[in-house]
């Protein structure tokens, strides 16, 4: 539906040359009156939002018949890809950094849903797409929620027609999923669904179909997941049944209590996390994809420096995921250049990217050990199944784990997070092989049998 592309703004805007993501509506929609207003209505929603953990807009213009947002640059990558590179190397993250990024994210959402119009009236904003894929993590650990092209606002120009269900079916609160009136607990529902599943490393609702993820959402039937994975902290457990139960009014009254029980459940380890724990994590993870970035950015730094305002094509490095939503504030028209597209590889309409399910069955048993960052880098990664994320859903009140299945609908999924470069913290947990316990074993046993040999011989 649209097209991200790397611009930058010009003289007349401050600070000059700054870099950010224009999200162009495609051609072929451009004279959907629907979506059109649809799109409008994002930028307008997201200009009044000013937060560290929300994506900043510069301003919303037009190229023609071609709407554009001006938006913020992000470079990371989303929960769900951080999810997904901790699957393809056999790691699990750490229960108190999922929280802290849970509390983050939070945090944002509790700032759109106090904003107020200028008569000091609720805009009553909720986002309706709250996952993984929309929860986004920079390299250096900021978190930001994306993507408001759903949320509801009271003033909003296009209303949703009463009954009418939008948002991603498996993260749906059931309010939802039914067509019923909508606020600001919807979104801590779909909040508590999205860590439930990082965290428990596997779906919480998904259905074989449509129907029967629209009948597991309703019943909200949450396994508990201390049942599920062994080590799973009874306190974030706690704040997760809170925020998934099946009644509004059972759940936090607002996101800004739930991101201090996610805070709470963050320091009971008593281990530091921060912005720069979570932007180690996000290094170790993604040191390639960070590396390729940063170097196509640079380029388009030249580009810049040099004066060139001719669109210049740079298929190959994925910069999309990380090219945000964008807020309206008022700006001189034609006040952003087009330098770079990313059309031909990143679409922003694919955000959500496939997500790999584990090459074998989810964890029995005990939790693997913890490693330090210099293991979690160098060891090596486990192959990922290509698709979109883990199989079959758990029905309810399932205990037993997960297992690969077929291919999730990435346009039902969101996800994963990531540390600090100090080696002595613990980031990740990982499951080790008994077979490589017992191949170091008789290299040891050898070793310990050449040295006796040797020993023996010379006293001789």
């Amino acid at each position: 539906m649209a097209t991200v592309y790397l611009g930058h703004l010009r003289e007349a805007v401050q600070p000059p040359g700054r870099l950010v993501a224009l999200k162009v509506i495609k051609e072929v929609y451009s004279l959907n009156t629907e979506f059109v207003t649809m799109f409008s209505d994002e930028a307008k929603i997201v200009s009044r939002l000013s937060h560290p953990n929300i994506v900043q807009v510069y301003e919303l213009g037009a190229e023609g018949n071609r709407l554009f947002i001006a938006m913020e640059f992000l470079n990371g990558q989303s929960l769900w890809h951080v999810w997904n590179a901790c699957r393809e190397r056999g790691v699990r993250l750490r229960y108190d950094v999922a929280a802290w990024i849970g509390a983050r994210a939070a945090e944002g959402l509790h700032h759109a849903h106090e904003l107020h119009d200028p008569h000091g009236n609720l805009l009553n904003i909720v986002h309706r797409d709250v996952n993984a894929s929309n929860i986004f993590i920079t390299y250096d650990g900021r978190v930001k929620i994306i993507d408001f092209g759903l949320a509801k606002a009271a003033n909003r120009l296009s209303k949703t027609r009463a009954g009418m269900v939008k948002g991603k079916l498996a993260y749906m609160a059931p309010e939802q999923a039914v067509g019923q009136a909508l606020d600001r607990r919807t979104d801590i529902f779909a909040l508590g669904t999205t860590l439930w599943e990082v965290t428990a490393d596997r779906r919480l609702f998904k259905g074989e179909d449509d129907v029967e993820t629209l009948e597991r959402v309703h019943a909200a039937d949450v396994p508990d997941p201390t049942m599920l994975v062994e080590g799973f902290p009874e306190d974030l457990w706690h704040v997760l049944r809170r925020a998934l139960q099946r009644e509004p009014k059972a759940r936090y009254r607002d996101a800004a209590e739930m991101s201090v029980a996610l805070d709470r459940v963050a320091m009971s380890e008593g281990r530091a996390v921060n912005q720069d724990v979570v932007g180690g994590i996000m290094q170790a993870l993604f040191t390639e994809e960070k590396a390729a970035h940063d170097k196509w950015i640079a380029e388009a730094s030249v580009t810049v420096a040099m004066g060139l305002e001719m669109p210049v094509m740079r298929p190959g490095v994925s910069v999309s995921e990380s090219l945000a939503q964008m807020p309206d504030v008022p700006m001189p028209q034609q006040s952003t250049t087009l330098i770079m597209s990313t059309a031909d590889f990143a679409p922003a309409s694919s955000r959500m990217m496939p997500m790999a399910a584990p090459s074998q069955p989810a964890h029995h048993g005990s939790q693997p050990p913890v490693l330090s960052a210099r293991d979690f880098v160098e060891r090596p990664s486990t192959p990922a199944l290509h698709g979109p994320g883990p199989g079959h859903a758990h029905g309810p009140g399932s205990r037993t784990p997960a297992m690969p299945g077929r291919a999730l609908d990435p346009r039902q999924s969101s996800f994963p997070p990531g540390a600090s470069g100090e080696a002595a913290i613990p980031l990740v947990q990982r499951k080790r092989s008994p077979v490589l316990w017992l191949v170091l074993l008789a290299l040891g046993v050898a070793v310990a049998a050449a040295v006796f040999l040797v020993l023996v011989l010379r006293h001789r």
